[in-house]
């Protein structure tokens, strides 16, 4: 009953104050105020509360006269200093997120409302987004899931195809070794295929966990260019490796870094021809390690570089392509979140060069097992 009646009020003040400052009309804000699943809170310039409709806010402990203290009974401290800077700038409005003690999601838009150029006040509008929130998680869970699921079986199909191509069980006969290999290559793919979708979905969620621990970066090639010698062999491809190294052992993640290599290798052989060539060229200097991949393929438009690098999703759009789309962003994320980098370079009809820069240290510290955004 009493709710009620706060709510006629605040109809009656939000009507009378909006009308006489002729800002919209007031039968037409009055439906909106009331029908609106988002609520409405109309303040003074000190956030003193002249009138709501207690939609998204609705317990008792809400009812308060000022909406900061709102934000103090709730202990949302960070967000009341996040406000008061924004009083104090010109900024005409904000948009914050509020993640409420009991697990609800808030979106909060606060506008300033001025008088004849004179600030009078705020207009706070506030919708509850907690189901959005828990149906987004639930989709991340079912397909992290799937992921996980196609990933277990791809990785023993491989294994078993290894297997039968080292001959484990005989020998088989040129034509059925041929097939063999080819089902490898795909199986291949799929492994990779879910270890990027894997990673994108972490990059999005949790961020990308870095272990990172004294590797040699030598050893770390031959494996990534032994897991992608059967697609080599299909299409008669060779690689030289010229290393430079004076110093062969530095701190990085080595299974993320694997991902980067086994993707940038597997990209120049799909775009190299057969009988090709392609090159890798190791080097250290006092603060980077540098690793160069050049192939022999047509090279790449200076448009789809940075499609690849910076936007997936319209790559794959526009060029109906996603593995090599999808294997070159998190590339560029994991290299990033090493505090590396990663350049493409496009020598037309001779094929395309990418570099990949990662910083020379030594030592682990205190930033070598973090999760990166």
């Amino acid at each position: 009953m009493e709710k009620t009646k706060t709510r006629k009020l605040g109809l009656k003040s939000l009507n009378t104050m909006l009308y006489e400052e002729g800002i919209v009309d007031s039968d037409l804000l009055a439906s909106l105020f009331t029908l609106s699943n988002e609520e409405f809170i109309l303040t003074d310039k000190n956030f003193n509360i002249q009138t709501r409709n207690f939609k998204v806010f609705i317990n008792k402990s809400d009812n308060v006269k000022n909406f900061l203290d709102l934000l103090k009974k709730r202990k949302l401290f960070e967000e009341l200093l996040f406000i008061e800077k924004y009083t104090l700038s010109k900024t005409q409005n904000i948009a914050l997120r509020l993640v409420l003690p009991e697990g609800k999601y808030i979106k909060v838009q606060i506008t300033k409302r001025f008088c004849k150029n004179q600030l009078c006040g705020y207009l706070i509008v506030m919708n509850d987004y907690t189901q959005e929130v828990v149906r987004l998680r639930e989709k991340e869970y079912f397909i992290d899931t799937l992921m996980h699921d196609l990933k277990t079986p791809a990785r023993a199909g491989e294994r078993a195809l290894e297997l039968l191509c080292e001959g484990a069980l005989g020998k088989f006969n040129t034509e059925q070794m041929q097939m063999l290999k080819e089902i490898l290559v795909s199986s291949r793919y799929m492994v990779r295929m879910t270890d990027n979708v894997l990673a994108k979905l972490k990059l999005e969620t949790e961020g990308l966990v870095l272990t990172k621990r004294l590797n040699s970066v030598k050893q770390c090639v031959e494996s990534c260019i032994n897991d992608i010698k059967y697609m080599l062999e299909s299409s008669n491809q060779t690689i030289k490796v010229n290393s430079q190294l004076q110093d062969d052992l530095f701190v990085y993640d080595e299974e993320t870094i694997k991902l980067v290599l086994k993707n940038l290798l597997t990209n120049a052989s799909e775009y190299s021809p057969k009988n090709s060539t392609i090159y890798i060229t190791i080097k250290n200097s006092l603060h980077n390690i540098t690793i160069s991949i050049k192939d022999e393929g047509k090279g790449i438009d200076v448009e789809k570089i940075s499609a690849l690098l910076t936007n997936p999703e319209m790559y794959n759009k526009r060029f109906k392509k996603v593995s090599s789309g999808l294997g070159l962003f998190i590339s560029k994320k994991i290299l990033e979140a090493h505090n590396g980098s990663i350049t493409i370079k496009n020598i037309p009809d001779h094929g395309s060069e990418v570099i990949v820069k990662l910083p020379f240290k030594k030592q682990i510290n205190s930033d070598c097992n973090m999760a990166y955004k």
